[in-house]
């Protein structure tokens, strides 16, 4: 199934809790994702807030997922405590609310080669599993592909690491790859070959942040509206029908709901194409229900 949501509370909603964003993203929006957003520095979330979000969520069947504070470097041993600080007590926080994955950036190269910043980084990702179960977290962690020439995540080394270390995510920023690329996603191909490099990690689900993005010489400048970048987005929601992908839509635009809500549009669009109806429900599209 697909599942569309946005990266925070929505601009749109008045109240400016995680809550009131929960309940906004259902009831108002009629979306069923919602990442909780503690990029900029640590949540204090109280237990009885923790617990509406879970309650609410498995009620209201919103699937949640969690992005720690974005400055997080697993490839540098002298930065690893403080690391470990952070992704630990959002992973906590993600399990209250049972949330599915708690999302990280999995540092910088710095001075080391990116061989060296690979075997630490799948060290310190094994050392930070072994924590979740010691802490009993069930909630995955999740690596995200980035954007810049400098930081470690290309979709390759996201892809390394996942397969050298057990329970963890690949969370594909489709934007970042692209911007990484120096514009390389421009057709139905270019996006296959995404998923074609994911084929052996096996996965079930794939959680996808969308965006538009301005960049230059292969490095990510700052996230734009989805219509203000050069990424087609159709070419991308084709793939995932083609071949009844299992994914999250997360929108990471600037415009955050609004850009989410054009997502869900273009999804079910690309829907009523393909048969030819009148309407279409983006959560209703297993192919033995709408296919020709």
């Amino acid at each position: 199934m697909i599942r569309i949501g946005q990266a925070g509370i929505p601009l749109s909603c008045k109240g400016r809790t995680n809550k009131d964003g929960l309940r906004y993203t259902k009831e108002i929006l009629d979306l069923n994702a919602m990442e909780v957003q503690f990029v900029r520095g640590l949540y204090v979330m109280k237990d009885e807030e923790a617990a509406f979000m879970k309650e609410y969520s498995i009620e209201n069947d919103v699937e949640l997922h969690v992005h720690a504070p974005y400055y997080i470097n697993l490839a540098d041993d002298d930065e690893i405590e403080l690391s470990f600080d952070k992704t630990i007590f959002s992973a906590k926080l993600a399990e209250k609310m049972g949330a599915k994955t708690v999302i990280i950036h999995p540092g910088y190269y710095g001075d080391k080669s990116e061989k060296k910043t690979l075997k630490n980084i799948i060290k310190n990702t094994k050392k930070l599993n072994k924590v979740f179960k010691k802490e009993k977290i069930n909630t995955k962690l999740g690596i995200e592909t980035m954007g810049k020439q400098k930081v470690f995540g290309s979709l390759d080394e996201v892809i390394e690491v996942c397969s050298n270390v057990k329970d963890i995510e690949p969370i594909i920023d489709i934007a970042h790859i692209h911007a990484r690329g120096n514009g390389c996603l421009k057709n139905h191909e270019d996006f296959e070959e995404i998923f074609n490099k994911l084929n052996k990690l096996k996965l079930k689900h794939y959680v996808i942040h969308l965006t538009g993005i301005l960049y230059e010489g292969g490095n990510e400048q700052y996230h734009l509206p989805i219509k203000k970048g050069d990424m087609p987005l159709a070419p991308l929601i084709e793939v995932i029908l083609d071949n009844d992908y299992n994914v999250t839509l997360i929108s990471e635009s600037p415009l955050l709901e609004h850009d989410a809500v054009y997502i869900r549009l273009q999804v079910e669009k690309a829907i009523m194409k393909r048969t030819g109806r009148e309407e279409a429900d983006y959560r209703d599209i297993e192919k033995k229900k709408w296919k020709n």
